[in-house]
């Protein structure tokens, strides 16, 4: 299958990409952040990076990170509870999920594809952290747009890694709230170590279009189906479209910032 990765950020959240069938998008030299050895990538089976973030302690385990899926126009999402998938939801729609978990989300009415549905995964890796009672009106952006999802449906695999930007290296510019930047990387780049160096990963979207049988008996298509909390949000106005826009990557910073390695 073929392989699309992408790394995206800003609460600034960004995201990258990368794919097979495509040329080199970027050129920069090589820099000391190469020579670091990284334990963890965005090409090991969902889970483990999340799993190994766990291992470093804190105020991690047990938290619930809320987590803003939004998509196309119209689009509609099921969350795993309880070994099955909810009713669709409209887009966009909030879930607090664990940090170290996978959760697989079930996307329907998708436009322009009646009767398509894809199921990405969402592993959550690290938190925010918002001033206290304040935690659901901080969540982390996850942007599914209507070309990632075309590109799976295709035969893609896309892998997008969620990052928050460095504060002091920051783009000089606002982040509209239905748009989320990304960079396409190579696909001999790990998007999980670019996303690194760039700023503080926490989270990965994987997006392909096999669709797996469930498996009641071992619960391994719906990772066990973890705990999930699903955010009720207030009826809002109408509001345009998810989408993802391309930039380019900003030069690393050497500021020291927690890093996965």
């Amino acid at each position: 299958m073929n392989r699309f990765l992408s790394v995206s950020g800003r609460l600034t959240v960004c995201c990258l990409l990368c794919v097979s069938t495509t040329g080199a998008l970027w050129a920069q030299g090589r820099s000391s952040q190469d020579s670091l050895h990284y334990r963890s990538s965005a090409l090991q089976p969902p889970g483990q990076v999340g799993q190994r973030m766990l291992l470093r302690g804190g105020p991690i385990p047990g938290y619930f990170q809320p987590m803003e899926l939004r998509g196309p126009q119209g689009t509609r999402i099921g969350f795993p509870v309880n070994g099955q998938f909810t009713s669709p939801l409209p887009l966009p729609a909030k879930a607090g999920m664990l940090i170290g978990s996978v959760y697989r989300i079930k996307i329907t009415n998708i436009p322009g594809m009646e009767g398509v549905e894809i199921f990405p995964t969402v592993e959550v890796i690290d938190r925010i952290y918002p001033p206290h009672g304040m935690e659901n009106k901080f969540s982390i952006p996850i942007h599914l747009s209507q070309r990632e999802i075309e590109l799976a449906i295709r035969g893609f695999f896309i892998t997008r890694v969620i990052y928050l930007e460095d504060p002091t290296n920051a783009l000089p510019a606002d982040e509209p709230k239905n748009r989320q930047r990304y960079i396409d990387v190579r696909y001999n780049e790990d998007p999980l170590r670019v996303a690194d160096q760039l700023g503080r990963p926490v989270a990965i979207l994987r997006i392909g279009s096999r669709y797996p049988p469930m498996d009641s008996s071992t619960g391994r298509f719906l990772f066990a189906s973890p705990p999930l909390n699903i955010i009720a949000q207030p009826p809002a106005a109408p509001k345009p479209a998810a989408t993802t826009e391309p930039f380019h990557r900003p030069a690393i910073s050497n500021t020291p910032i927690p890093r996965l390695r």
